[in-house]
């Protein structure tokens, strides 16, 4: 417990309970090739905290769009760096809670957060809204600091939950951009998805220069490219700030 203790979450939260691969094969719809992946990188899972009301002085949440009861902190810990988008999905498909998701490899760590929406054709199942993951974090990392929750709202679960991600996606943009202090999270995930579909469209426009002949298709793609790079270069020195 003590080596998350830069979540400032109290300890009547505290859980330390094994989640055993079990859970996942008996209640998520998965493969053979998904069981194979839990099999052979996850070495064991734990849910550390459990932030409810009997636990921590703040409200559940609920519209009409998704039910914020309490929020989970589980930890993975894993033998490699392997497929780790496909195991939250599981996870947190499984397990219809927000949560923080963390990836232990040796002493790095990588988080993983998703808002969830109550699924329209079944209400006991979530919608994962959209993943926002950090890469490999040392243990000097900046975001540590950031993720104290005694500096985020405690109005419901959907408003720290909501701080918790916003938290994350402004670190992820700190860690390619300038940034500065008024930064809202939406807008740095807007920010890191443009410089994301950027840096895809070049990857593509690459590709097919590899294998274009014509001297003249050649050419447009090149200035496609220089104009695209263009771009990013702009959003990379700051300038969308």
């Amino acid at each position: 417990m003590d080596t998350y203790n830069f979540l400032n979450i109290p300890d009547s939260c505290f859980m330390g309970n094994t989640i055993y691969k079990k859970l996942f094969y008996e209640n998520a719809d998965m493969s053979t090739s998904d069981k194979s992946l839990f099999t052979d990188t996850i070495n064991k899972v734990t849910w550390l905290y459990c932030l409810k009301p009997e636990t921590i002085n703040i409200p559940a949440y609920r519209d009409e769009v998704r039910g914020y009861p309490e929020i989970e902190v589980i930890e993975v810990l894993v033998h490699k760096d392997y497929k780790l988008k496909r195991i939250a999905e599981i996870i947190m498909r499984t397990i219809p809670y927000p949560m923080l998701l963390i990836f232990k490899l040796e002493d790095k760590r990588q988080f993983y957060v998703a808002h969830q929406r109550t699924s329209q054709s079944d209400s006991s199942k979530n919608t994962i809204e959209e993943f926002i993951a950090t890469d490999w974090l040392d243990s000097d990392s900046t975001l540590f600091a950031k993720l104290n929750i005694k500096q985020m709202r405690f109005t419901n679960f959907y408003a720290l939950y909501s701080d918790i991600v916003d938290a994350i996606s402004i670190y992820n943009l700190s860690a390619i951009i300038p940034t500065d202090d008024n930064i809202t999270g939406a807008e740095a995930r807007e920010l890191s998805a443009q410089i994301e579909d950027i840096e895809q469209e070049i990857t593509s426009l690459r590709a097919r220069l590899k294998k274009e002949s014509q001297f003249n298709r050649k050419m447009e793609l090149n200035i496609e490219i220089k104009r695209l790079e263009q771009n990013r270069n702009k959003l990379l020195g700051g300038d969308a700030l």
